[in-house]
């Protein structure tokens, strides 16, 4: 779940966001709008943009990731509510937008955490059933082996036999290892979904001098100028990335 934070100053609170996971990625340029309500620092080498107004503070960093779940844009939101009341924050309200290189805006999907786990899910099913039959098929091989012979004739005609055997402790211990095998990726895989929902954006109702911290997933899609769009308490907060330009992260 997304971090939460109280009554801490701007800039040790900023300081947090160096300790959320980095894989290597390529982060993107910020593009500065003409709006005074916005200010950048580094923070563990990315730069982080962020829109002060209404009484709470939105900040924003993106970059591009590839893992086993595909290429997709990373964003990693951290929100302070600096006004006199609570108000709630809804990930799911969060949208996304992207200018082709022909000029064109084409809306991109933001995963919530209940959808990006779905996405994950549908890619573990897929590799464990391909990984089961493979190994399947080792292990019912596994008992089975061939052996030739070659003989004479009277004549002098050689010719081959071919014999078949079966070791039935051989393809027990075969299917016994291919079980414990196809067991040991499946909890890796529930492990990996566990350590994904850490951090990932959840709703969340924040406080007056609170603050969170975490990160969403968006499909990824070759184009020009990425826009995440933010609503929080009324008012959206956009910030908008060069992303045809690659730059790695440090």
């Amino acid at each position: 779940m997304c971090q939460t934070l109280s009554k801490q100053p701007m800039k040790k609170l900023c300081l947090i966001l160096a300790l959320l996971h980095a894989a290597l990625c390529q982060a993107q340029t910020f593009i500065f709008p003409e709006d005074e309500s916005i200010f950048t620092e580094y923070n563990d080498g990315r730069l982080w943009a962020y829109r002060e107004t209404d009484g709470c503070v939105v900040g924003l960093t993106c970059f591009e990731e590839l893992d086993d779940y595909g290429r997709f844009y990373q964003i990693h939101v951290f929100v302070k509510n600096i006004g006199n009341q609570s108000f709630i924050f809804w990930p799911d309200s969060i949208s996304a937008d992207i200018k082709t290189k022909r000029e064109n805006i084409q809306t991109l999907p933001v995963y919530t955490h209940e959808e990006f786990q779905k996405k994950m899910q549908r890619t573990q099913t897929l590799v464990m059933a391909l990984y089961g039959i493979s190994a399947g098929l080792n292990a019912g091989m596994a008992g089975h082996s061939t052996s030739y012979s070659t003989t004479y004739s009277p004549y002098g005609y050689p010719y081959t036999t071919i014999t078949h055997h079966y070791d039935a402790n051989a393809a027990y211990q075969a299917n016994l290892a291919a079980t414990n095998q196809i067991l040991t990726l499946g909890e890796m895989m529930e492990n990996d979904r566990e350590i994904r929902k850490e951090g990932y954006l959840k709703t969340t109702t924040i406080y007056p001098d609170e603050a969170i911290v975490g990160h969403m997933n968006i499909r990824y899609k070759k184009g020009r100028t990425l826009t995440v769009h933010i609503p929080i308490n009324g008012r959206t907060y956009s910030f908008s990335w060069d992303v045809s330009k690659k730059k790695r992260s440090k």
